[in-house]
């Protein structure tokens, strides 16, 4: 058996994406070693890889409370530039510009806060109009620009599995209701 220190070198290996070979040749194990540890240990290069993954997002600001943080700064910085210069000593135009984007950048990081899709499968057992309501809702968010795209096709997809649910669950409603009064006659 290897030593705990060089699955540990496989692991570190492949989160960065070495290949099979030049890791067996690295550590000096054989190719079908690689094959089993990888099996062996792919949670392990999972959680790896998403540990450096992270590490670069946090050393790049690039989680998405620091990127709002920075933008929010941005747009401040401007706002108090505006103020201090004036628009009749500063170019107006380049100013709005840099405002528009930063703001519209700001924008973009928006994750509304929203009801749970379990929150809107109310009690009061009226499912379906709860997901034209949230499909609804959806629809004037996605208009005003308040989602962005790929937010507004998960939570699309959601409501839309969430009905298809709903309409699974009527339709063994049906076939309950029809088989006992099958059986009842």
């Amino acid at each position: 058996m290897r030593p705990i220190e060089d699955k540990l070198k496989y692991v570190q290996l492949r989160a960065e994406g070495k290949s099979y070979r030049a890791i067996a040749k690295e550590i000096g194990i054989h190719k079908d070693t690689c094959t089993r540890w990888e099996a062996e240990l792919k949670e392990q290069i999972a959680e790896h890889k998403e540990a450096k993954l992270k590490e670069l997002y946090d050393s790049y600001h690039m989680t998405r409370e620091a990127r709002i943080t920075q933008l929010g700064e941005a747009v401040k910085t401007i706002d108090t530039a505006i103020d201090t210069i004036g628009l009749s000593e500063a170019n107006p135009e380049k100013l709005l510009d840099l405002k528009l984007k930063y703001s519209a950048a700001l924008k973009d990081e928006y994750l509304p806060v929203n009801t749970a899709p379990s929150a809107f499968i109310a009690t009061n057992g009226d499912y379906m109009q709860n997901v034209l309501v949230a499909l609804n809702d959806l629809l004037l968010r996605v208009r005003e620009g308040e989602v962005t795209t790929e937010q507004a096709t998960k939570e699309s997809a959601i409501i839309t599995n969430l009905l298809k649910a709903i309409e699974v669950k009527d339709i063994k409603h049906k076939l309950e209701t029809i088989e006992l009064a099958l059986e009842g006659r």
